[in-house]
């Protein structure tokens, strides 16, 4: 991930789950020198996937799991996609559990989870913006985002970052071309939410402690 520059090509997803060519636009997160805790998800086809607890992974959605979906999205019904919406979710990687299946978006199949450690990181912390907002990590589909719990609102409301008439206008507000840390639109958005669900919080404290 390190390797990764603006402007480079990789590979995204379009929202069927379907393998589409993509570009870094811009880094939410690059801090090179960073040390922390991350996760190692290892799955059954031998792919070892390392992400922060709040990055956000797709993990077929739990009805799913429980209907033996193993057997029923097998590898033919994915070779033409599938609706990330109805069949995945993005979830924070902290809530991946074993036996929980990943999307493999370069098979189209399912990888089940075996194991999940946490460890530390040395090489630092980065988390890449996609037009698509998706980035194929060893084969495994993974969001650019993560701190917020959805995939789609963080999608909507990094919209300006992702245009490019409006990254061109308003690059000094978005920050769009940092070279440490974290982007600062990114932050500004960040620093927003944890204030409304922090006042939600007290709100509903206020609420309940009034009912007793």
């Amino acid at each position: 991930m390190s390797e990764i520059r603006p402007g480079m090509s990789v590979m995204g997803a379009d929202q069927h789950g379907r393998l589409v060519p993509d570009t870094v636009l811009s880094w939410l997160h690059y801090e090179p020198s960073a040390v922390g805790e991350v996760l190692v998800i290892a799955t059954a086809s031998g792919k070892r996937l390392r992400l922060t607890r709040h990055h956000l992974v797709y993990r077929l959605q739990q009805q799913q799991q429980q209907k033996d979906q193993y057997k029923i999205h097998d590898r033919q019904r994915h070779q033409s996609g599938t609706d990330l919406g109805s069949a995945f979710e993005a979830v924070y990687a902290e809530r991946v559990r074993v036996d929980d299946a990943l999307y493999d978006a370069v098979s189209c199949s399912l990888d089940r989870v075996v194991s999940i450690e946490s460890t530390q990181t040395l090489h630092g912390l980065y988390a890449p913006l996609t037009r698509t907002g998706r980035l194929v990590v060893d084969g495994l589909l993974v969001s650019c985002y993560g701190t917020y719990p959805s995939h789609a609102v963080s999608h909507a409301v990094l919209w300006p970052a992702r245009v490019d008439t409006l990254r061109g206008r308003w690059a000094s507000l978005l920050g769009v071309h940092h070279t440490q840390g974290i982007m600062p639109y990114a932050a500004h958005l960040y620093g927003l939410w944890t204030s409304i669900d922090r006042m939600s919080h007290a709100i509903k404290a206020g609420m309940i402690a009034a009912a007793c």
